[in-house]
């Protein structure tokens, strides 16, 4: 009997034993590192203010015709440039009244500052006219002359607007490229000095064409004192057009008499001409001294 109850006391204890081990918890399992959350992308700069910026419809509408003077200045013979010329030539005769309140907008902004208006058409020219922009330009310019012949004269100042910025874009955008080179250049370490070498021989400057090769023409008056008259008021308003010789040529079978500014070596000297012309009100029509 002793034997007995002590078998089942044993059993008991092995039951119980096995009941707690039941019932044991499981060791809860860490919980995942968190992922790092990405870092956001920064975004562009954006672009800097430029010569075109802030500007009135109006004002908008005059530096829109200096832009696209200096396409079609500079925006070669092909197709698209004579295109240029001839849709830019017809943009100063077909849409001259609204062109002359643009005018007169942008020169009351100026004020009454002798040469102010003068400066700032240079500027404005040489703003259209950088070198490392010009395929992009003239490519846009076409585009662009081609809607401004399709835009109604009333709607051409809201529309000179949004022109512009299409027209400065590749202008901006290499100078953007190369001032984010210019941070990440500074902002990385500093390489290890080099053995020095000589320094790499000068580029020779193209040259340049013959001696008054450009001319422009900013205007066509009816009879040689009327045109006298016309280069004595651009004159008047712009000095600096005092130190050229004025070029009166007849056309054949027309009682008018064309005015020409002589005396521009290349392409560079013509748009400095045309941004005095533009700064006194008067059309500049590229012209080559052969014509």
């Amino acid at each position: 009997m002793t034997r007995r109850i002590g078998e089942w006391m044993a059993a008991a204890a092995v039951a119980t034993m096995l009941v707690g081990c039941g019932h044991r918890e499981r060791p809860t399992p860490p919980a995942p590192a968190p992922e790092p959350s990405p870092t956001p992308a920064t975004p562009p700069p954006p672009p800097p203010p430029t010569i075109n910026s802030g500007l009135g419809d109006e004002e908008a509408l005059w530096h829109l015709r200096a832009a696209l003077n200096v396409a079609a200045l500079g925006c070669g013979q092909g197709p698209a440039g004579a295109g240029i010329v001839t849709r830019y030539n017809a943009l100063l005769i077909e849409r001259k009244a609204v062109l002359a309140t643009a005018y007169a907008a942008e020169k009351t902004r100026y004020g009454a500052e002798r040469g102010a208006l003068d400066r700032h058409m240079t500027q404005l020219y040489n703003f259209f006219a950088d070198p490392a922009a010009q395929r992009g330009f003239c490519a846009a310019a076409a585009e662009v002359v081609e809607r401004v012949a399709a835009t109604p004269a009333a709607a051409l100042p809201g529309f000179a607007v949004t022109a512009l910025e299409q027209l400065e874009r590749p202008v901006v955008a290499p100078r953007m490229a190369i001032a984010s080179t210019s941070r990440t250049a500074a902002s990385a370490p500093e390489p290890a000095s080099a053995p020095a070498t000589a320094p790499a021989p000068a580029v020779m400057a193209a040259a340049t064409p013959t001696a008054s090769a450009w001319r422009i023409q900013i205007g066509a008056f009816t009879g040689q004192a009327a045109a006298e008259a016309a280069w004595a008021r651009a004159t008047t308003r712009v000095p600096s057009l005092g130190g050229y010789s004025p070029i009166y040529q007849p056309v054949p079978g027309k009682p008018l008499v064309r005015v020409q500014v002589g005396a521009a070596d290349d392409r560079a000297g013509a748009i400095r001409l045309c941004a005095a012309a533009a700064a006194g009100g008067f059309d500049c029509m590229p012209v080559t001294a052969r014509r």
